[in-house]
């Protein structure tokens, strides 16, 4: 747009700008701003998230937006361009952060409840936050898209972002849009936030260490070793959330700076750690994390999946609201699908891609290398494009690689493998066998394969119900042999293995 909008360039004037915000034609934001504001930090500051896998390096085009003056239109990436004009953003394609209601997870009997009259259990996902709001043996939940994707899609990008002075931002973006989702159930349940006095969160290292606020900085430098590992229970009022002024907060045990308490209240819910079973557990999200449980050892690790299962960064990806396809099958030489609440498509789901690649191989669309000639159309402008194969390529890769490497580790053999657990809100809804068809799980494991749904979240719930188990998560973090990954040959070589499908 001429000199009226540079790119990038550091210059900070004094005198102000103002900034029209427009979503679907309807202004939502006048803003005044000072001239060379980034615009990606105009947007965030003002409550308004655009996507930035990359973390803000112009690499994802994720937050592209449109600008106009008087004079001209044209496309710009918001983490690279500064202001110094009046002008209109147009908002596209960036997903939505508002809650949605969903079925509660199961409610654990009260044994020695962490609340006497309504408590939470949250985990705070990298791409998803699930929350339960319990009391008198009932409960509701809603899950959102979490608000920090707005900085990065990946922990290592928002590591980044806090440790570049970032981190306040971060921490105030996920408690708010916390207290959203708790006003939201609470309304629901016909009660006020202040009835809440009791909360258990769980999440990876990351997520926890932005929640409170504290610099992940160790988690990204040599030793890699975090300085807090949480399994603590501290007064609500630290974290802001609007609870009972008596509420205090149960942060479950974390085992490293890349397997988090979210992997603990995992295995406690799948009931591994209970028996001497061999048994193998992925919880498949955008930090997919792995344990192995074999002659009473415990073996855990933690793979960088990204987003692209939980349909975030793909091309027409979104996540599992209604619209989204979730179901995908080749018919007569042609590829079906279907949509959550049978409602007009809106976009593809983690479900549905991985259906839809295992179709386009049986169907010759795509051979074994993920080659694809050209983009597969589902209907409309909702498609499959080759840059989605690739980031699917990549995050199966990565988990299966991790699954291989465990078991190598263990010193077994599948065949001894005598349950396989998959957790995450994306193996809920997840066709084992078209899994297996493009790598993901191993086929052999099928069998004794059965799907968890959100293990994490539950454990949180178990914990909220039971606070005698607090003990037993310590103790599982305390007993996990943690198998590095990074620089590990043998998780190398089986990364490269499996990019074919």
């Amino acid at each position: 747009m001429k000199d009226d909008v540079i790119k990038d360039s550091g210059e900070q004037r004094t005198a102000d700008n103002t900034v029209t915000v427009m979503d679907n034609g309807v202004p939502v934001k006048i803003l005044t701003v000072s001239k060379g504001t980034l615009l990606a930090d105009l947007l965030a500051d003002n409550g308004i998230a655009v996507a930035m896998d990359c973390g803000g390096k112009g690499l994802c085009k994720k937050c592209t937006v449109r600008l106009s003056d008087e004079t001209s239109a044209e496309p710009c990436l918001a983490c690279q361009t500064r202001i110094n004009a009046d002008i209109t953003i147009y908002l596209a394609g960036n997903p939505p952060a508002a809650s949605s209601f969903l079925e509660a997870c199961p409610v654990p009997v009260a044994v020695s409840p962490f609340y006497s009259q309504w408590g939470l259990a949250v985990d705070i996902g990298t791409t998803t936050v699930h929350v339960s709001l319990i009391g008198a043996g009932v409960s509701v939940a809603a899950a959102c898209i979490n608000p920090q994707t707005a900085l990065g899609a990946d922990v290592i990008s928002r590591i980044e972002r806090a440790m570049d002075g970032s981190l306040a931002m971060l921490t105030e973006g996920i408690r708010e849009t916390l207290r959203d989702i708790i006003s939201g159930l609470a309304g629901a349940m016909n009660i006020t936030p202040d009835s809440i006095d009791g909360a258990v969160i769980t999440g990876n290292t990351t997520m926890l260490y932005l929640l409170t606020g504290k610099n992940p900085a160790p988690l990204a430098t040599a030793p890699f070793e975090a300085d807090c590992r949480f399994g603590e229970t501290v007064p609500a009022a630290c974290l802001g959330l609007g609870l009972a002024s008596s509420a205090v907060i149960h942060i479950p045990r974390c085992v490293s700076a890349f397997a988090g308490a979210d992997m603990i209240t995992a295995i406690l819910s799948s009931g591994m750690a209970d028996n001497r079973k061999t048994t193998l557990l992925a919880d498949i999200g955008t930090n997919g994390e792995l344990a192995l449980m074999h002659g009473g050892h415990l073996y855990c690790t933690s793979t960088a999946a990204g987003p692209a299962f939980e349909g975030y960064g793909l091309s027409c990806g979104t996540y599992g609201a209604a619209g989204a396809i979730d179901r995908v099958w080749a018919e007569n030489g042609q590829i079906r699908y279907s949509t959550i609440a049978h409602a007009p498509a809106t976009g593809i789901c983690g479900s549905g891609i991985v259906d839809a690649l295992a179709a386009m191989l049986d169907l010759g669309i795509m051979d074994e290398t993920g080659y694809l000639p050209k983009p597969v159309i589902m209907t409309g402008k909702i498609g499959i494009a080759g840059a989605d194969v690739r980031q699917i390529q990549l995050a199966k890769s990565a988990i299966r690689a991790g699954i291989e490497t465990l078991i190598e580790i263990a010193g077994i053999n599948k065949t001894q493998i005598e349950a396989f657990y998959i957790a995450g809100g994306f193996g809920h809804f997840l066709d084992l066998n078209h899994a297996a068809r493009i790598g993901l799980i191993p086929a052999e494991l099928l069998p004794v394969t059965s799907c968890l749904g959100n293990a994490a979240h539950q454990g949180a719930a178990m914990l909220l119900q039971d606070k005698a188990l607090i003990k037993k998560t310590a103790l599982i973090a305390e007993c996990t042999q943690v198998i590095p990954l990074t620089s590990n040959p043998v998780f190398s070589d089986y990364f490269l293995k499996y990019m074919m499908f």
